[in-house]
């Protein structure tokens, strides 16, 4: 009995007694709804019997009223039809049996009805007994009880089919006396008793379309014509007393229109009865779905409060061996030893046994202290010396030494560092066992984090004759918030082992990629790859513990065994972890991955940098990894690879193209780096790119100057000096494009152009787009006129002509008639000139550049500018002499050009002469707040 008031007996009560509750409350709801659906059910049926009797009663009805021969044959066609479907479907109801017997007579009482010398009151008799058989039958719907609303609309139905039985007696009776004989005083009373009971009282139903309908019958005009009339008719009845058939007739008329709206109210009723079995039925649906999911929860909830149960029989039971193992450090004097004794009282032998153990963890934490300063002082007393042999080494070494003595300078040298490492990795890990290490986050950029990295061994692996496959994803580059010093020296201790373990000969990789980046993080996988000596599979498990070491590897490789368990430690507090699959004499590979916060800093970003450009791969000599990144970086910076084009990018054994790339050129022979790449297409793409167009040109110039810069550019030229010929090859030839002077031999480009035009539109074939390159910014052109698509200025640049030929089919306006382009850009190197200048390409359309400010006032004197952007750190910078310069180019071209100085951030700049540019914009700008100020400064 005492088991039941237990922990658990009480557990299992407030666990199981709600549930077992709500669970007979379901299935008693279920059982219920069970019982009222067949309910439902039945109540149809029955329904459906009793509107099928209300019909054939109203049939029967009509039987008696009709006189017309063939009105009457055809209603008692319906009739037999109604009985026969009755007969059908009802068969076997038990109620029907004595209906169905007395309409088996119908055949005679028709006859007799037809016989106008026989007595109808066995006619009115049968009928009489009929409706009374009928209206029983009906009535029995009152033994159903589903809702009171519905209860209301059944009774209502009842009556109104009572209502119509007593007005039919009515009329029957008195019709049939009047016919042949004055009514006596008895049959008088019983005609008014008849009146007084005549009436349906709808007030007590709810509100439904049923009662809008009985009220509206009610209070229609043609109801109470019919009322009147009857009122009117029955009191001259009862005073004139006398038998006639005339009245006899009429009566029998009006009692039959009232009895007509009996049957109209009946029908109203019966409609809404159906109605309200189909709404009934659909909330009991709702109400059963409701109840079976309540009662599968409860069995559900039931079973889970079942297995929770043991699992907390089975926690106390674990608690209990605790608490007895507790026992015997314990000061307590023995208690009982049940369960139950046990767990009232384990609070208490916890509670001295936690005081032993913080007693313990105290001493424990002293010893530690004491350690980890005692490392502290000796690290200090050793590093100190370390650091002067290390720096006396440096001394040494320059100095003119013999060979001998310069490799025992380097032995000392590279014994020094290696014991200083193996002391910092000691400390660290003493800083890691005290709980002494933090992450300490800082803003920094991934991918120069990475590239650092990885540079800084390039000559220890050219040293060691190893050969480097290294990829570090563009998409990494921006800025994160993390500890990044920890990160580094994650990196550095996986390349370091690496390259400590392989041989010479032997490949690194180093693979750095982007996974995802969302909710302002960013994921990246890191992973380094060896061809070194490997690891047993049996040693996996253990390499990341604290001084372990493989007494062969460290005989010949040296080691303290702490560097991967020290960053084990870091990756874990960077919610990494590091993985490693290895075999011995194959390899390692080492990885993880790594989830840090991007900082809002908007970094730069060189994707599509050369969007359109096309190069060639020669693969001969390049490794299939190496090719698989230099195909990375080129699609990351828009270029197509195709085959046989210039540039090429590979391995030239004889003299190459000055176009062409060297492999080796990318990056000291190892795996091309993103930048050194964009270098290389800096200096070969850009310039030397040809375009697959057609053109024709059109000048006056005899020296072909303009003939050889446009052969440089595209693969097909065609020259002409006068305005008849360059229309006439228009008719010969189809052209991608027409570059003509205005003032030609013959006939002018303003001719040429418009009958070339004309030609093109009678034909009605696509226009060619025709450029003017205007002498100079005095050279006017109606500005209203739509023959030239675009306009260049003389003399003209490469880069000019490219920017149209890479926008023919855009027709993009590029400049105005007068010769105004949009920016002059003046940074402090050619690669910065070059890097900006693709960038703010795609927020204007004419840019120039200039290396010197002596090339900066020769630009501003050829033409004007919207824009001049100026590098504030830029070789011999002088505000003065800039400021000069822009205004002789104003007074010379009549255009005010706006200046804007690029700064260093936190650069000091004198008051006075930021008062006289236009504007100050920081170098780390984010590309995309640069191309909205540069948008705006150039509207």
């Amino acid at each position: 009995m005492r088991s039941y008031f237990s922990l658990l007996g009480i557990l299992r009560l407030i666990a199981t007694l709600p549930l077992f509750v709500i669970f007979l409350i379901s299935s008693w709801y279920l059982i219920f709804q069970y019982n009222l659906s067949m309910n439902l059910k039945e109540l149809r049926h029955e329904f459906s019997i009793a509107l099928d009797l209300a019909n054939l009663s109203k049939e029967l009805d009509k039987e008696m009223i009709i006189n017309d021969t063939n009105s009457k044959n055809v209603n008692r066609q319906i009739t037999d039809h109604t009985i026969e479907h009755i007969k059908q479907l009802h068969s076997n109801e038990l109620g029907l049996n004595e209906i169905l017997n007395r309409l088996e007579s119908l055949p005679q009482i028709r006859y007799t009805l037809d016989d106008v010398n026989l007595n109808n009151s066995e006619v009115l008799s049968y009928f009489r007994d009929l409706n009374l058989l009928i209206k029983n039958e009906i009535f029995n719907l009152r033994e159903h009880d589903l809702s009171n609303r519905l209860n209301l609309f059944i009774f209502t139905f009842i009556s109104s089919y009572s209502n119509s039985i007593s007005i039919s007696a009515k009329r029957d009776l008195v019709a049939n006396i009047i016919n042949h004989r004055a009514l006596n005083t008895q049959e008088l009373l019983l005609w008014l008793d008849l009146i007084r009971n005549n009436g349906l009282n709808y007030g007590y139903l709810p509100d439904s379309y049923a009662k809008k309908q009985i009220e509206a019958i009610f209070k229609s005009q043609n109801y109470k014509q019919v009322i009147d009339n009857l009122s009117t008719f029955t009191i001259e009845l009862i005073k004139n007393g006398e038998p006639s058939i005339y009245l006899a007739q009429k009566y029998y008329d009006l009692i039959s229109d009232e009895l007509e709206f009996s049957y109209q109210i009946q029908d109203v009723i019966s409609s809404q009865i159906k109605t309200e079995l189909d709404e009934f039925e659909k909330d009991l649906w709702i109400d059963s779905i409701l109840a079976f999911i309540v009662w599968i929860i409860s069995i559900i909830l039931s079973l889970v409060s079942y297995y929770t149960k043991n699992y907390i029989k089975a926690n106390i039971d674990n608690l209990s061996k605790i608490i007895d193992k507790i026992k015997s450090v314990s000061a307590t004097n023995p208690l009982e030893s049940t369960q139950t004794a046990t767990l009232e009282n384990g609070h208490k032998i916890i509670n001295e046994a936690l005081d032993k153990i913080i007693a313990q963890k105290d001493i424990a934490q002293s010893d530690s202290r004491s350690k980890t300063a005692f490392l502290a002082n000796i690290s200090h007393e050793i590093k100190a010396p370390l650091n002067g042999i290390l720096g006396f080494s440096e001394l040494l070494k320059s100095r003119s030494l013999g060979k001998d003595e310069k490799e025992l300078i380097d032995i000392i040298e590279q014994s020094s560092q290696n014991l200083l490492k193996a002391i910092n990795n000691i400390i660290n890990m003493a800083k890691i066992e005290g709980g002494n290490v933090e992450l300490y986050e800082s803003d920094f950029s991934l991918y120069t984090l990475f590239d650092e990295i990885i540079n800084s061994y390039f000559n220890r692996l050219l040293a060691k004759n190893l050969t480097l496959t290294y990829y570090i994803d563009p998409e990494l580059m921006v800025t994160v918030f993390s500890d990044e010093d920890k990160i580094k020296q994650i990196a550095i201790n996986l390349i370091d082992n690496a390259i400590k373990f392989t041989q010479s000969g032997g490949q690194i990789t180093v693979y750095v990629k982007k996974l995802q980046s969302t909710n302002g993080n960013i994921s990246f996988s890191f992973m380094v790859k060896d061809t070194g000596i490997g690891i047993a599979q049996n040693a996996l498990g253990k390499i990341f513990d604290n001084f372990y070491t493989n007494e062969n590897a460290t005989k010949t490789y040296g080691g303290t065994g702490l560097g991967l368990s020290i960053i084990s430690q870091y990756a874990k507090m960077l919610n990494s972890k590091i993985n490693v699959k290895s075999q011995l004499k194959i390899g390692s590979e080492f990885s993880l991955d790594l989830t840090l916060k991007l900082h809002s800093n908007v970094d730069k970003s060189y994707a599509n940098l050369f969007k359109g450009s096309k190069v060639s791969i020669i693969p001969e000599g390049i490794s299939d990894d190496n090719l698989k990144i230099i195909n990375l970086y080129l699609n990351y910076l828009g270029v197509i690879v195709e085959p046989n084009l210039s540039p090429a990018i590979g391995k030239f054994k004889n003299e190459k193209d000055s176009k062409d790339i060297e492999f080796s050129d990318l990056n000291h022979g190892f795996s091309p780096s993103l930048i050194s790449l964009i270098n290389a297409l800096l200096n070969s793409l850009k310039s030397t790119q040809k375009y697959d167009l057609k053109i024709l040109i059109g000048t006056n110039d005899k020296s072909k100057k303009t003939k050889e810069m446009f052969e440089e550019i595209c693969t097909s030229v065609d020259v002409v000096n006068d305005g008849k010929s360059l229309y006439e090859l228009t008719l010969i030839n189809n052209y991608d494009a027409i570059f003509t002077d205005i003032a030609l031999d013959k006939q002018n480009a303003l001719i040429a152009a418009t009958n070339i035009i004309s030609t093109q539109d009678e034909k009605d074939i696509e226009r060619t787009p025709i450029i003017a390159m205007l002498s100079s910014s005095k050279e006017q052109i109606n500005k209203t006129n739509l023959l030239f698509d675009y306009y260049l200025q003389k003399p003209l640049l490469k880069s000019q002509i490219i920017e149209i030929l890479a926008s023919i089919g855009n027709k993009d306006p590029l400049n105005a008639l007068d010769g105004t382009r949009d920016i002059l850009l003046f940074k402090k190197s050619k690669m910065e000139n070059r890097i900006y200048h693709a960038v703010l390409s795609k927020v204007c359309h004419t840019i120039d550049t200039v290396d010197s400010f002596d090339e900066l006032e020769e630009a501003t004197q050829n033409r004007a500018y919207k824009l001049v952007l100026i590098d504030y750190t830029a070789s011999f910078f002088d505000a003065n002499r800039i400021l000069n310069i822009i205004k002789n180019s104003s007074q010379l071209h009549n255009f005010e050009s706006k200046v804007v100085l690029f700064i260093e951030p936190n650069s000091k700049i004198p008051t006075q002469i930021q008062a006289q540019f236009t504007q100050l914009i920081s170098t780390n700008i984010s590309k995309s707040n640069l191309e909205n100020q540069i948008k705006e400064l150039i509207q």
